[in-house]
């Protein structure tokens, strides 16, 4: 008998070379209990980069997936992620993953914003007619800015970029979120790896 498909989504992770793909994969299985440790790219230990030139490299060669499970309103998804390369050689490896998505996750460089690549995989998407959201990493870092990448995504790849959630805190200030949609912000504790976090007021700058 066939198994029923409603609760499965196929979710493809695209963005330019080193906006973050593989690591947040890592961090997606790690919190969703697939993964009891942090793979890391930087020391070869990624579970998505299986190839030895991916390990050696700390690039993505070819697309790779993985399942995990996320339970919502008493339904539980099944989740199949496509971690895509990014590296514009592997273009193609791209264009592959597309054609089978129900959704996509365009990751942003909160310092280095949109790339070129990131203007190919965006077009590649619209190709193929992928939904998709947008994800701004590494806020953490030196020169981050959340505000201006939101304005690129607008101005560079015509869209109208809505923020549904907004950081609290830049650099090395950064600390949490907070979300326009329930009027909730959030704070996680360090040492918990991100695993842990606490619904706090909203910081009274931000209101």
């Amino acid at each position: 008998m066939a198994r029923d498909l409603k609760y499965t989504r196929n979710i493809g992770i695209m963005a330019h070379i080193d906006a973050g793909k593989t690591t947040t994969t890592e961090r997606i299985l790690f919190y969703t209990g697939v993964n009891y440790r942090l793979g890391e790219v930087h020391d070869g230990a990624a579970t998505m980069d299986w190839m030895v030139q991916e390990q050696e490299r700390g690039i993505t060669i070819s697309s790779a997936a993985t399942t995990t499970f996320w339970r919502y309103r008493d339904n539980q998804y099944k989740v199949n992620i496509i971690d895509t390369p990014g590296h514009v050689d592997f273009t193609v490896e791209v264009e592959r993953s597309l054609r089978v998505l129900d959704g996509a996750i365009a990751l942003f460089c909160a310092v280095g914003g949109v790339e070129p690549q990131s203007e190919t995989v965006w077009r590649q998407a619209d190709k193929y007619k992928v939904p998709r959201i947008s994800f701004i990493n590494k806020m953490d870092r030196a020169g981050a800015d959340f505000f201006g990448v939101v304005t690129k995504i607008k101005e560079r790849l015509g869209m109208n970029a809505v923020p549904v959630q907004i950081p609290i805190g830049t650099e090395e200030n950064f600390r949490g979120v907070i979300d326009l949609i329930t009027g909730k912000a959030y704070v996680w504790e360090e040492q918990s790896l991100g695993m842990v976090f606490n619904e706090i007021p909203i910081p009274e700058d931000m209101v």
